[in-house]
């Protein structure tokens, strides 16, 4: 991989109007890695790796594979400083990548292989992130800046669970009241009970019965795309209509003409 410039990432920025950081951190003894949420004009994940003294960098709009096999768009994108890897906050409107930076991830990583073309496969050792991924320069649409993020099985460890299939929490019969600390109490929700799967991004409503919701309640799929800051995971709830006074209506959903209000 050549050797990285921080020219393009200073062109873009101002330091007089950005909190971004614009020095020269050194390096330490282990090569660093971060994954960013992104909430810019479009929400995606900033994929970082330590290179050469810097941070080599990919914007993956669907986040960070999770499942052996699976691939999303990682687009390559210019150097970042060292110091990077630490910022979060917000970049000011008006300003190149405005919006609120997160750190979802960060931990070290070992470099496994390193392809002619440029291509990567590494081992990372974060706090969500543990196993293998491989960068590929897949130039899709004709695009050099095109790469694939896949995520490798992991020989060394086959057991491995695939993605485990969920069921509702459901109610338990008992004699009398639980008493003991701990425990918590909430309204009996009149709705319809869902299982809300977020995978790379993608949202999902499946009934108990393990039918498909998200076309009924296209609402309720858009508000947790928007509400939740990880592209992965299994959400257990009721997704309800309130009427005037706040309480669920089970006959206002099935009366729905369009304008109902739906929370999860």
């Amino acid at each position: 991989m050549a050797e990285p410039s921080l020219r393009e990432y200073r062109r873009k920025r101002d330091p007089d109007a950005t909190p971004e950081p614009f020095g020269n951190r050194k390096q330490g003894s282990a090569p660093i890695f971060v994954v960013q949420r992104h909430d810019a004009r479009r929400l995606h994940y900033d994929f970082r790796l330590e290179r050469d003294g810097a941070l080599a960098s990919w914007a993956v709009p669907k986040g960070v594979p999770l499942e052996p096999g699976q691939q999303h768009l990682a687009v390559h994108v210019e150097d970042h400083p060292l110091e990077y890897a630490s910022f979060a906050g917000e970049i000011p409107k008006g300003n190149y990548g405005a919006g609120l930076v997160e750190i979802w991830d960060e931990g070290t990583y070992e470099l496994v292989e390193e392809k002619r073309d440029g291509g990567l496969t590494v081992r990372l050792e974060g706090t969500r992130l543990q196993g293998t991924w491989t960068l590929v320069p897949a130039k899709l649409g004709g695009d050099p800046k095109n790469w694939l993020l896949i995520r490798k099985r992991d020989t060394a460890k086959p057991e491995a669970r695939e993605r485990a299939r969920y069921s509702p929490m459901l109610a338990t019969l008992a004699e009398g009241v639980p008493t003991s600390p701990g425990w918590l109490y909430e309204v009996k929700w009149d709705g319809y009970r869902a299982l809300v799967t977020v995978a790379g991004g993608d949202v999902t409503l499946t009934s108990r019965a393990g039918n498909d919701l998200t076309g009924r309640f296209p609402s309720v799929a858009k508000a947790v795309e928007q509400a939740l800051k990880t592209p992965d995971c299994v959400l257990d709830g009721e997704v309800c209509a309130l009427d005037d006074q706040g309480r669920s209506s089970f006959s206002a959903m099935q009366q729905d003409k369009g304008g109902t209000r739906y929370v999860l």
